[in-house]
This record gives structure tokens, sequence and C-alpha cells, in this order.
């Protein structure tokens, strides 16, 4: 998985979430919306270049609530049958830093 910059979202089944981290098989997110353990989402994920959409299934999900911040959800997906090529496309164009171990 590569760490994003803050700047990088997705849509989850319509909802505006913030990438954390990103792979070709899923990701790490931050989202406002309630996201529960075995849920299937649609997800697209986009940028100038390409605009890509798939499903995943939200492997683990956790309710937390920042300081200073709104409440949220952190949580895992797993995607279902993705564009590697583009999935990777994405990670080169938005500068991920190094993988996350």
């Amino acid at each position: 998985r590569y760490a994003m910059p803050e700047t990088c979202e997705m849509l989850v089944d319509g909802n505006r979430a913030t990438l954390v981290d990103l792979s070709t098989l899923g990701a790490q997110i931050l989202i406002p919306t309630v996201l529960k353990p075995n849920q299937r989402v649609r997800i697209s994920l986009g940028d100038e270049s390409a605009t890509l959409r798939f499903s995943a299934t939200v492997v683990w999900a956790a309710f937390e609530i920042p300081k200073g911040k709104s409440p949220r959800y952190r949580a895992g997906l797993d995607f279902i049958e993705p564009d590697v090529r583009g999935v990777d496309g994405y990670i080169q164009r938005h500068g991920a830093s190094a993988p996350n171990r």
C-alpha cells in the first residue's frame, strides 16, 4: 500500500472519502458515513486522466473522533476486480510516498 496525500479522495457509495493509503488490492479511507465489516460498496476513483469504477468489500471499520475534527470512520477496503493498471496509474500520478508495511 502507498500512503496518499491528504488531498486524494474517492467516492464510496456516492459519499466523499479521503484516501489514507492505496494499492491495487484495496485502500484505507476516512469517511463521515457509517461503514460496517462485510458491507459491499461501489467505488469511484478518478482524476483528470481517468475515472475508475468497481466494487469493494469493507474488511474492517473503526469509529473515531479526532481532537478538533468531526467524527468519522476509518475503514479498510478490499477491491473486487479493480482495473489494476488504472489504480497503478492513479498511484503514480498522485505522488504517493513509499509503500506502507
